[in-house]
């Protein structure tokens, strides 16, 4: 399960932004200047952990879109986990995008591979072949559907609150990539795409496909 979403700047990002904090107090007497940049710094990247609350408009006829940002692809690709053609759509989220993902569509995990590879910039297709990268799989009511979350030069840190076995319902929190990533959803091939490359959508409220 996710932990406080009020909380998770501090749960998640810790690491990162006490030192930052520590290190503004240090530089604050001798270069006041350096230190408020660091601040300023530390203040930007607590926002990439928020988390706000969405209101979810469910519909087993679409599935959402899983990560904010923009859309990078749209195209037809082969799935070695259900062995078969599905759609990919393959979403960037930059830095200032929430990095919370959100589960498509009512369904099960049934399975999840976590794959150790290098850190390619998020934005390009290299990334989702080459990158480290965590693979959820769902059996739903609309077929098999994948979720893949892809690290990036900066993001090396993937989470995951839905483990295999876990009942999720569309919108549900699934996990978040710590700062700037790449997410990708794999459908059946036959659904119908409802976003093209250069839209903007939102986790859990954007439709990027209707089942057919």
């Amino acid at each position: 399960m996710p932990d406080n979403p009020f909380l998770r700047p501090f749960q998640q990002g810790w690491k990162i932004l006490l030192p930052l904090a520590i290190g503004s107090i240090l530089l604050a007497k001798r270069f006041p200047l350096i230190a408020g940049a660091v601040m300023v710094l530390n203040a930007l990247i607590a926002l990439t952990f928020r988390d706000p609350e969405r209101e979810i408009q469910t519909d087993s006829e679409l599935a959402l879109a899983p990560a904010d940002g923009r859309i990078m692809r749209v195209e037809t690709i082969w799935d070695d986990y259900w062995q078969r053609e599905m759609l990919e759509i393959a979403i960037f989220l930059a830095i200032w995008d929430v990095h919370v993902q959100r589960v498509p569509v009512d369904g099960k995990v049934v399975g999840q591979v976590r794959k150790h590879g290098a850190n390619r910039p998020a934005m390009t297709s290299a990334a989702a072949q080459l990158n480290n990268q965590l693979l959820t799989y769902y059996e739903s009511p609309a077929g098999p559907l994948t979720v893949i979350q892809i690290t990036g030069m900066v993001a090396r840190r993937l989470i995951n609150w839905t483990p295999v076995g876990t009942e999720s319902r569309q919108g549900d929190r699934l996990g978040m990539i710590v700062l700037g990533s790449q997410v990708t959803l794999h459908v059946d091939p036959h659904s119908q795409p409802l976003v093209w490359p250069g839209d903007v959508v939102r986790a859990g409220v954007t439709p990027l496909v209707k089942f057919r």
